[in-house]
């Protein structure tokens, strides 16, 4: 097969990072299984691997890969597939309209080497260019301490050293002969923060966010490295080796990008979206729902809830979802949650437009079925299900994409709920579904203030929806008698 490999880099040199290492070694790869490597797209080509950019006017398949999440690895419309090389990568493709698969990063599996018992040599594997300070300094009182020179090949620097440390791609670099690694550094563009010494209890979560150090993101001090070298085990070479050559190896990851299985695009008549601000919070309650695969976007720290909520209903709509469910980071569904969903969704009318699992009914009485950690009571109200409402708790808000439903831009972070009760009734029908679920809120809510910004928006709430009632948060009322 033909096939042309473009991207920014691809020479492999040291000096031009693990991207341009990345290429490369797919090339070196494609070659040793026979293909021939076109020199440029204006010869005829039967395939196209490209990250950074893509020439539409070729006529071939196209197989695009991002390597990261900088804007200079986003996806660009053209490809035939698209391959994320880790769960962080592909969240954030979601986000931008992209639908990929994970194919894990290549990496040319080496002789695993013999380390000493006991540290020495340590190598620090970075691009001088994006270096902020050293917080790595102090170590050479203790240890052998290289840097890693641009004009020598990685391979044989990382086999002089006992232990790497590095994010990245030299991670797994480093890995491939058996070398242990500490995921640390301090780069421009994420500040001195690390992962720790990868170990096999948490090198699967480190994974999920390319071994960058994004994914515990521990602010480096002299005294946190040191205990994390401390946990050098001359054992934990072989698994590290073994890892890397059953996940990553480019024998086998060159076969998945040739394969001519375009990815689906998204099918889901559900999706979930989620603004958040704590990835913690996210992976360790949201993600651990019983949603099965249906595809979650999210938006990170948003300027204020409305455009994050809006950017993500763009979202779902490009994904073809005819319902989007917008969320909390802290909620979890259970298993039952979804079968139970859809059944409440099916006893709506055609003009519904909104619907919740909790808020009040037009009267303003409690209404829903409910847990929130941040009070000891549970909402269960004798309602017959579904029930109109005048407002709807943030925390789940179910959308019927088909409405064209989207926020008015509001300052801050509250209020949009009463907001979306408001707009569907002047639209079409807002609704409380029974649809019992977890809210694992931390703040008690008695801890809680209108602040200066609430109180604005809900005076704009005012004007806005003339004589109709304002409800806000289903905290706060005299009713007592549904909470159990």
């Amino acid at each position: 097969m033909k096939i042309l490999v473009t991207a920014n880099k691809i020479s492999g040199k040291t000096k031009e990072g693990g991207s341009g290492r990345f290429m490369r070694c797919v090339i070196d790869e494609l070659i040793e299984q026979g293909h021939e490597i076109v020199k440029n797209a204006e010869e005829t080509c039967d395939l196209v691997i490209c990250s950074h950019d893509i020439d539409e006017t070729i006529k071939a398949r196209k197989v695009f890969i991002s390597h990261g999440i900088v804007d200079a690895e986003k996806f660009l419309a053209g490809a035939d597939k698209y391959v994320s090389i880790s769960e962080e990568v592909k969240q954030l493709n979601y986000i931008r309209g992209f639908n990929s698969e994970i194919i894990k990063q290549p990496i040319k599996i080496l002789k695993q080497k013999k380390i000493n018992d006991t540290l020495k040599n340590i190598l620090i594997i970075r691009n001088i260019n994006v270096l902020l300070y050293d917080p790595f300094g102090f170590l050479s009182d203790k240890y052998n301490v290289r840097y890693s020179d641009p004009d020598v090949p990685i391979e044989a620097q990382i086999k002089e050293a006992d232990l790497c440390i590095t994010l990245g791609r030299g991670a797994l670099e480093s890995m491939a002969q058996g070398v242990p690694v500490l995921i640390a550094d301090n780069r421009n563009y994420i500040g001195p923060v690390g992962d720790g010494y990868v170990t096999e209890i948490n090198i699967d979560e480190i994974a999920k966010n390319n071994f960058s150090g994004r994914r515990f993101k521990i602010p480096l001090t002299e005294k946190w490295i040191q205990s994390e070298l401390n946990k050098y085990n001359p054992n934990d070479s072989s698994f590290l080796h073994d890892y890397v050559s059953k996940n990553h190896n480019v024998k086998n990851i060159v076969k998945e990008y040739l394969k001519e299985d375009a990815v689906e695009q998204l099918k889901s008549t559900i999706a979930f979206g989620c603004i958040y601000n704590n990835i913690k919070r996210l992976d360790l309650i949201l993600m651990k729902s019983n949603i099965g695969n249906i595809p979650c976007f999210t938006v990170f720290d948003p300027e204020t809830a409305t455009q994050g909520l809006n950017t993500l209903l763009d979202t779902i709509d490009k994904s073809g979802a005819t319902i989007g469910i917008l969320t909390h980071s802290d909620m979890h569904y259970k298993q039952h949650w979804l079968p139970q969903f859809q059944k409440q969704i099916e006893k709506l009318p055609k003009d519904w437009v909104i619907a919740g699992i909790v808020g009040k009914d037009e009267d303003g009485k409690l209404c829903g079925r409910f847990h929130d950690m941040s009070s000891p009571l549970w909402i269960v109200s004798d309602h017959k299900f579904p029930v109109r409402c005048s407002c709807i708790d943030e925390c789940t808000i179910i959308v019927n994409m088909k409405s064209g439903f989207r926020f008015e831009e509001m300052e801050g972070f509250d209020l949009y709920g009463t907001y979306a009760c408001l707009r569907a009734n002047e639209i079409g029908s807002a609704w409380i579904i029974d649809a019992w679920a977890e809210h694992y809120c931390t703040r008690f809510f008695g801890q809680w203030e209108p602040n200066a910004t609430f109180k604005k928006m809900w005076n704009w709430i005012y004007n806005r929806f003339p004589e109709k009632r304002l409800e806000s948060t289903v905290l706060i009322g005299e009713e007592n008698n549904n909470r159990r």
